[in-house]
């Protein structure tokens, strides 16, 4: 199938050809069909809804789901719905999900639990926590507490004072409020704050305006700055840009306070699909992609009571953030163990090492007993799903 029109000529072959194949049995490859451009380049990487490309072809026809039952479904990969069902999560429990965002995981999670217990869902991002608040919203979940935090930074000292705060459109006013509150039952608790001076040390509301804010102040703009708001309102905000609202930011938790945590981290994304370029990752990028994925799950350790249980998951295909990971935590941490999965949908995980000839880097993986406990779906499988990695993990007694 030729994407390029060029002339008369190539345009009749080609919509002949796609009327000889109307079933699309001869079509093979990386067609993944065609379309027309709604919105520019830059628009299309940058605008977070709307239509950026009208497809005229397609592989399947099926309908859109864009707000089609919304609040009532929400569509996501068999990787995912199995990962939150291998939690586990009970009523009653208090859960944290670490990188909850886009919040798929996060309410199939409160689903599971019958919206009944505390989920705490994290994410660094002030977009992607309002993302999380809107999607419980639309599906009605009231026990899902979303805070912006970076997960390197989950676990609070504990001489420090202070929890939570709340920032308020992205422009640095916060509000300070106390400790955890109590697990969510589908109530809401209304804070009372009152306005101090700026940096004092309260568990007060603190707003600080500066004169840019103020109405009565007079500002010159630029033609500059002008330009640059068109193109803002044409293209988007941006992705280090904040579309505004009110998100409440957390300076972390006390050790072993959760019942299970879920960690879905960060990862060089190669299981994804349609992926037709994966040229930005380098062996080196790979390496540091599970190094940042160590450290998350140290805290992820921290956070976890006795007891407790662990869930690591990526959407990528190398063992180095996979079966790795898994050895690296079960040869740090002697109380940790593989649990059994259920649902038990994707296959073993990848058995023996890696080892580079000039013994410069080097990865060990699993046992052939290890791997059967873990899941590994291969996006070239039957399955059909994309590529996904799944470790559970029993925490028990932990040491001094």
């Amino acid at each position: 199938m030729l994407s390029l029109v060029n002339g008369d000529k190539t345009l009749s072959y080609r919509i002949y050809f796609v009327l000889a194949d109307v079933h699309y049995e001869e079509r093979k490859g990386l067609y993944i069909g065609q379309g027309i451009t709604a919105m520019s380049r830059s628009g299309i990487f940058r605008v977070l809804h709307g239509v950026a490309v009208e497809m005229t072809e397609r592989v399947y026809r099926l309908p859109s789901f864009n707000d089609v039952l919304e609040g009532e479904i929400f569509l996501q990969n068999l990787p995912s719905v199995v990962a939150a069902n291998v939690l586990d999560p009970q009523q009653g429990e208090r859960i944290l999900d670490m990188c909850a965002a886009p919040g798929g995981k996060t309410t199939a999670i409160a689903i599971l639990m019958r919206d009944k217990g505390e989920i705490v869902a994290l994410d660094r991002s002030h977009n992607k926590v309002m993302d999380i608040l809107k999607l419980a919203a639309e599906m009605d979940l009231n026990c899902i507490k979303a805070y912006k935090l970076d997960a390197l930074k989950s676990v609070r000292k504990i001489n420090e004072a202070g929890n939570v705060g709340i920032t308020d459109n992205c422009t640095g006013a916060t509000v300070t409020l106390g400790e955890d509150s109590d697990n969510c039952t589908g109530s809401s608790t209304k804070v009372n704050a009152e306005f101090t001076k700026a940096g004092e040390d309260s568990s007060t509301t603190s707003v600080v305006q500066t004169d840019d804010q103020k109405p009565d102040a007079k500002r010159y703009v630029s033609k500059a700055l002008l330009r640059k708001n068109l193109r803002q309102m044409r293209n988007g905000p941006g992705r280090n840009n904040c579309s505004g609202g009110r998100v409440e930011n957390s300076k972390g938790f006390l050790p072993n306070s959760f019942d299970r945590v879920l960690l879905d981290a960060p990862c060089s994304a190669l299981g994804l699909r349609p992926r037709l370029f994966a040229g930005e990752e380098t062996l080196e990028s790979l390496r540091n992609h599970a190094k940042y994925q160590r450290k998350m799950f140290d805290q992820a350790v921290k956070l976890v009571r006795p007891g407790g249980v662990i869930v690591y998951s990526t959407c990528t295909i190398n063992p180095g953030e996979n079966e790795a990971l898994v050895r690296y935590a079960l040869d740090t941490y002697k109380f940790l163990s593989l649990g059994s999965q259920h649902p038990k949908v994707g296959g073993p995980g990848i058995v023996g090492s890696y080892k580079l000839s000039n013994q410069t880097y080097n990865e060990e993986w699993l046992t052939e007993q290890e791997a059967e406990l873990v899941q590994r779906f291969d996006p070239s499988s039957s399955l059909d799903t994309i590529g996904f990695f799944i470790a559970k993990f029993d925490v028990g007694q932990k040491g001094d």
